[in-house]
């Protein structure tokens, strides 16, 4: 046993008896002193960090996309950890307990960013930088914040020697969860789940461990790849680990028609729905991915089951279309499916948090109110079943409708987003799982685009299609609506949803996909770099397109939205644009201050301020 693991064991003793008697108090000090780890390893982790550590190494481009990528997945596992964990402390909803966990999570921060300063920036580099970590180190020594045995790793050494100290880091975490499981078995009323995502974080641990032991192994003092180590056996060594540490070339198993595969986008022009899907459908040539998807199957064409998600539950107004999927394509798109013989096509949704605040939000009541009309849609939260997904935390289910179907197709609506840039094909999925609010406020224990991406590596779309024809939404937060939609009568369609992402997203400005936050996590999941599937059609930028961030003020709008979603809209009720009051009343009296504060948000973010209907 090493002298850091050794430490951490006498701090287990120690905590073992002093909460002999009070399992939940030993497992709450558990939890913050994880909390505060897991912060240090994910800044220290960081992505960008370990980028430019390896683009000073002496290796190949090859070797260095390779580790990559496995410090990439390492870093996001981190940081699932910390989402996690944070959520678990909040939801105890004890005053004291959320304070702890606050100061606990700051002080990771500091100290995984002093660490990473002191291990990978030299002197001579960043000298002011380097002065300030040491002497937050210090302060953290005098603190007792730093263990004795980790100090002499505080210092800048070889890639090498960086990822030895991680192999003994990772088995103190692993260590700590797995003291956390053998607690959580016997402190009366834990949350469901609750042990089999302990379960899943030991699972990363001991996978990140595996992967600083190949890594000390075959990198040499000088941080070169070992003479004797071939790329080849370095990609296959990471892959036996988790086939996620690897870029999507070096996977065994890969859907060469799938996700991430690059499928050729088509983007076709017009005004007329009918028309533009049927041109967009030849285009991609439905007729054979219907037989393609009955040969993966096993079944026959006219058996297949389809599932359909399309985006309507931000619709708030029929004089604004902006928010919403055109019913006209989805329905037109059913009707076709039905035609080419598929056995069922069902249109799934999942509920928004308006439904928190005004009546008639159901998922059958809007789908009836924006023109579904009898048409059957199912409510996604309604049919969740038990699903342990492969990587990630913080949900447990998924909707049966779209885990079952034979076919499953996300049919977005093109919009701005402050966070992730723009609403698409695969931003489209979220909350088939966990609903809404699980996922986006404080206590949540995983981040929206981490699980959606659980959700769409278990249970992918097989065709994608983004609605990019008229009441186009743009600035700061088109997500909610748009005082002046764009018109470009595009419609995207592609089987490979990521491609369908990247070409959108290309149009809208954004050269490379990893610089949208939701493009990047899909990357990383699915181990793509540059994309450049072919474009069968229009392939010029989108005119008029005003992102997120198209000028100064929008731009500090937008990094502001989320903070201010999360800690101070009152869980979403100041984000809500100018309901139709006949469909949609409130469920409670609105006072002055919230019609106030509604007023101004919408103001601020370029929503109508008044009933659609009355705008010019």
């Amino acid at each position: 046993m090493t002298t850091i693991v050794e430490e951490f064991e006498g701090e287990l003793a120690t905590l073992r008896g002093r909460y002999a008697a009070h399992p939940e108090r030993e497992l709450v000090h558990l939890l913050l002193l994880a909390l505060e780890r897991e912060e240090v390893v994910a800044v220290g982790y960081r992505e960008a960090l370990l980028a430019r550590r390896l683009a000073a190494m002496p290796i190949t481009d090859e070797v260095r996309e390779l580790v990559g990528q496995a410090l990439a997945w390492t870093w996001q596992d981190e940081e699932m950890h910390a989402v996690y964990l944070r959520g678990a402390l909040l939801r105890r909803r004890r005053p004291g307990v959320t304070f702890r966990a606050r100061l606990h999570r700051l002080a990771g921060m500091i100290g995984g960013w002093t660490a990473s300063v002191r291990q990978h920036l030299t002197w001579t580099r960043a000298p002011l930088t380097r002065l300030v970590a040491a002497v937050l180190t210090t302060a953290g020594e005098l603190l007792g914040k730093v263990p004795t045995a980790v100090r002499r790793h505080l210092r800048h050494g070889s890639f090498g020697d960086f990822c030895r100290f991680n192999v003994e880091a990772e088995r103190t975490a692993a260590r700590c969860f797995e003291r956390m499981r053998e607690l959580a078995q016997v402190v009366p009323g834990m949350p469901a789940g609750l042990l089999g995502d302990l379960t899943a974080v030991i699972a990363d641990e001991e996978r990140h461990c595996r992967l600083f032991a190949v890594l000390a192994e075959v990198f040499t003092a000088d941080d070169r790849l070992a003479d004797s180590v071939t790329l080849a056996d370095l990609a296959g060594r990471i892959a036996a680990i988790d086939i996620s540490f690897v870029p999507r070339r070096w996977r065994s198993v890969t859907d060469p028609g799938g996700l991430g595969s690059a499928a050729p986008v088509a983007v076709v022009l017009g005004s007329e729905p009918a028309a533009l899907l049927d041109q967009a459908l030849a285009a991609i040539d439905l007729p054979a991915l219907l037989v393609a998807r009955a040969a993966a199957t096993g079944r026959a064409v006219g058996s297949l089951t389809v599932a359909i998600k399309p985006s309507f539950m931000f619709a708030y107004h029929r004089a604004d279309p902006s928010p919403m999927t055109d019913p006209r394509l989805v329905l037109g798109l059913a009707q076709r499916l039905l035609a080419a013989g598929c056995a069922q096509v069902r249109v799934i949704e999942s509920p928004s948090v308006y439904g928190d605040f005004f009546a008639g939000r159901t998922v059958a009541e809007v789908a009836a109110y924006v023109g579904y009309g009898s048409t059957p849609v199912v409510d996604a939260s309604a049919e969740q079943v038990l699903h342990r997904h492969r990587r990630g935390l913080g949900q447990h289910g998924i909707a049966a409708t779209w885990a079952a179907a034979d076919l499953r197709v996300s049919f977005g609506k093109l919009r701005s987003h402050p966070v992730d840039t723009a609403m698409l094909t695969l931003s489209n999925l979220e909350w088939l799982g966990a609903p809404g609010g699980d996922l986006l406020f404080a206590e949540r224990q995983a981040q929206r685009d981490t699980a959606t991406m659980m959700q769409v590596v278990d249970f992918p779309p097989h065709l994608a299609l983004l609605d990019a024809t008229v009441a186009v939404p743009d600035g700061v937060t088109g997500m909610l609506g748009c005082r002046r939609p764009l018109a470009p009568g595009r419609l995207y369609a592609g089987r490979d949803a990521l491609a369908v992402d990247t070409v959108a997203a290309r149009h809208l400005g954004v050269a490379d996909p990893r610089d949208a936050l939701f493009l990047r996590t899909a990357c990383r999941w699915l181990g793509v770099g540059q994309l450049a599937p072919q474009v069968l059609g229009c392939d010029l930028p989108l005119a008029g397109w005003r992102g997120p961030r198209h000028s100064g003020t929008a731009a500090l709008l937008s990094l502001l939205a989320f903070p201010l979603y999360v800690f101070a809209s009152g869980r979403g009720a100041l984000f809500v644009p100018v309901m139709d009051p006949q469909a949609f009343p409130p469920r409670r009296p609105v006072g002055a201050g919230l019609r106030v504060g509604r007023w101004a948000v919408r103001r601020l973010l370029g929503l109508p301020t008044r009933h659609p209907a009355a705008t010019p």
